[in-house]
């Protein structure tokens, strides 16, 4: 069953105090072993302190609650019950629920309204109590553990759930990409009669002349008396002298000539 937040929130003003108290503690621990008869109880909280003092504390946060019949694990040196404001102010008859030697400990402030007195008890029990802290904090460390390398787990699969993805729109945009460079080629070759025209070897050719324009060379080139396109390799048209008119496109086709356009 689980805790309800009221139960939640003592569990963790005892956890609280102990800290305070340079205590050691911990929550729901099982009392002994199988081999001892025990080993069917558990403590909701247990505290030891550095001279072995153990102290038990049972929750209760309703009446229906205090008048279960399950045990009140009382083993420790000192034990309380803590309870809820609303269970103390309903006003049971405590007698009737806890031994005389334990305490009551009320709300999240663990306001003291009766002071445990200590019992005596025996090395084979303190022993006991040690084992059971023990056990139980090392089984809260690894769950701890679990929940953390869980978590972990989880953030990795989440980015690579996130890369596949990122790798699945590439995969997609790449094969889109193949798609129109073939399409295009395809259709350059039917549409200007160049059954050798690669978008490769244009891109190689694009590079020279981007080079070429760059030092300001892809230009007429002079020769003799004429000007010469260094695309077509034809000659510029002629004025009314008969001198060559360096446009700043061919005529012929239609490259972009001008020395400084691509500067």
């Amino acid at each position: 069953m689980a805790k309800t937040q009221a139960t939640l929130d003592i569990e963790k003003a005892l956890a609280a105090r102990a800290r305070e108290k340079r205590e050691y503690g911990c929550e729901e621990v099982t009392i002994g072993f199988k081999k001892q008869g025990h080993g069917d109880e558990i403590a909701d909280f247990m505290t030891m302190d550095a001279g072995a003092v153990f102290q038990c504390y049972e929750i209760k946060i309703s009446l229906a609650d205090l008048k279960t019949e399950n045990k009140k694990s009382f083993y420790g040196d000192y034990n309380y019950l803590a309870v809820s404001d609303a269970l103390y102010a309903a006003s049971p008859v405590w007698d009737n629920y806890i031994p005389p030697y334990a305490g009551i400990l009320v709300g999240t402030d663990l306001v003291v309204k009766r002071k445990a007195k200590k019992r005596a008890i025996s090395d084979e029990t303190r022993s006991m109590l040690k084992d059971s802290l023990l056990r139980s904090v090392y089984w809260k460390m690894e769950n701890y553990k679990d929940a953390e390398d869980l978590t972990k787990y989880r953030g990795l699969q989440k980015q690579l759930e996130q890369k596949e993805e990122e790798l699945a729109q590439q995969a997609q945009q790449s094969e889109r990409m193949l798609f129109e460079y073939h399409d295009y080629e395809f259709y350059y070759r039917k549409n200007h009669q160049d059954p050798e025209f690669s978008i490769a070897a244009q891109a190689k050719e694009e590079r020279c002349q981007a080079s070429l324009r760059e030092k300001g060379q892809y230009a007429w080139i002079k020769k003799n008396n004429d000007l010469i396109c260094p695309k077509c390799g034809r000659k510029a048209v002629q004025d009314s002298e008969k001198k060559p008119f360096p446009s700043d496109f061919c005529p012929y086709c239609g490259t972009d000539l001008r020395k400084s356009s691509h500067k």
